[in-house]
């Protein structure tokens, strides 16, 4: 069962190209009530604060970027540092990200994974892969 979903920021929670939130996304985040969210980015700048900014930082349990934690997420050790921190089996978490080299590494450390496909709400996405919350 997944206790924990990690999102990815850009093409997953942010769209840069249209500077746009992902409203299903959020909206997905906020009436869940089944498991804790967070964010995983390689993004340079201060994502805690531009969460906080946008008066969305409430919804995450956990912010972090590559820089933070000192590897890349083509990397398995920086999900394995990520689930450490919350005290959860990898088993546990899902990684959504619209990478798959991202992918690929977040499995080999163990974590459930899912590719997002901006086509389809995420909520059908998790239910057709068969994940349960």
């Amino acid at each position: 069962m997944v206790k924990f979903i990690i999102l990815d920021f850009y093409n997953v929670l942010y769209f840069a190209s249209s500077d746009k939130l992902n409203a299903d996304i959020l909206e997905f985040v906020k009436s869940n009530n089944k498991c804790d969210f967070g964010v995983l980015s390689a993004v340079s700048s201060d994502l805690q604060a531009w969460l906080r900014d946008r008066k969305i930082d409430e919804n995450f349990v956990f912010v972090k970027t590559t820089a933070e934690l000192g590897l890349p997420k083509t990397d398995p050790g920086i999900y394995e540092m990520v689930v450490n921190s919350l005290e959860l089996k990898p088993s546990q978490v899902l990684m959504i990200d619209d990478t798959p080299e991202n992918l690929s590494a977040a499995d080999e450390a163990g974590l459930l994974t899912l590719r997002y496909l901006k086509s389809k709400p995420l909520s059908l996405q998790i239910k057709q892969a068969g994940f349960k919350l």
